[in-house]
């Protein structure tokens, strides 16, 4: 009866590390997911800027010395 519920409370701590383990993966995880959404809309922005927007020319006039 001792033995039984010593296994029983090791096989429980057992899935509780198991569940602490997973849960600080899924805090990383998440934390990974926000910084790549947030760089996502960073590209995004940059992308329709970028789509909307002539490209700009260097002055010729001071291109290769001449004028």
């Amino acid at each position: 009866m001792k033995s039984e519920a010593l296994s029983m409370m090791k096989e429980r701590d057992f899935y509780q590390a198991k569940v602490e383990e997973q849960k600080s993966i899924i805090r990383k995880l998440e934390y990974d997911n926000a910084e790549l959404v947030a760089e996502r809309k960073k590209l995004g922005e940059r992308v329709k800027f970028l789509a909307t927007n002539p490209p700009k020319r260097p002055n010729t006039r001071y291109r290769n010395g001449r004028t």
